[in-house]
């Protein structure tokens, strides 16, 4: 007959290889989801520059700058330069909502808005490509002078 405390060591030690097994799964896909992050990432970056590209080459650099809808495929909005006199009815709808939201945050001491909140406010659904949307408005809108990015991911109003 087994002694138990060979029993209860043998216990120990598979239960000690399942968690190593466990944290290296865990290290493996934590490397996996930082790559696809990344990925996203370059890919609105590129889709910035382009458009940006695109705006210069067609001489409208002050020229409101299109931001593509809710649905990727969907239409796209502009979104105008800020300007003293230029109120958020300017903006398109979604727009000027993350800019009230953004201005709210701040006005009860918030320290910003992430584009997970943003996409909350919006009501839209919780998925990683209506996040991304929501980031990319929230950068167009920095661009454009509307709101500030302090911290990466970190929205907040214009400052005066």
């Amino acid at each position: 007959m087994p002694s138990v405390l060979g029993v209860l060591e043998k216990r120990e030690r598979v239960a000690l290889a399942r968690a190593e097994e466990l944290r290296s799964e865990v290290e493996r896909l934590q490397a996996a989801l930082a790559e696809a992050e990344d990925a996203a990432r370059r890919a609105v970056i590129a889709r910035e520059e382009t458009v940006e590209a695109l705006a210069e080459a067609a001489g409208a650099v002050d020229a409101p700058v299109e931001v593509p809808a809710a649905g990727a495929a969907g239409p796209r909005v502009k979104v105008p330069l800020w300007c003293e006199g230029v109120g958020t009815g300017e903006l398109p709808l979604d727009c000027a909502r993350i800019v009230a939201l953004v201005e709210r945050d701040a006005a009860g001491g918030g320290e910003g808005v992430r584009a997970r909140a943003m996409r909350e406010h919006l009501g839209w659904a919780s998925s990683d490509a209506k996040e991304q949307a929501a980031r990319f408005r929230a950068k167009r809108l920095v661009e454009r002078g509307w709101l500030t990015e302090q911290r990466p991911g970190l929205f907040r109003p214009r400052t005066a």
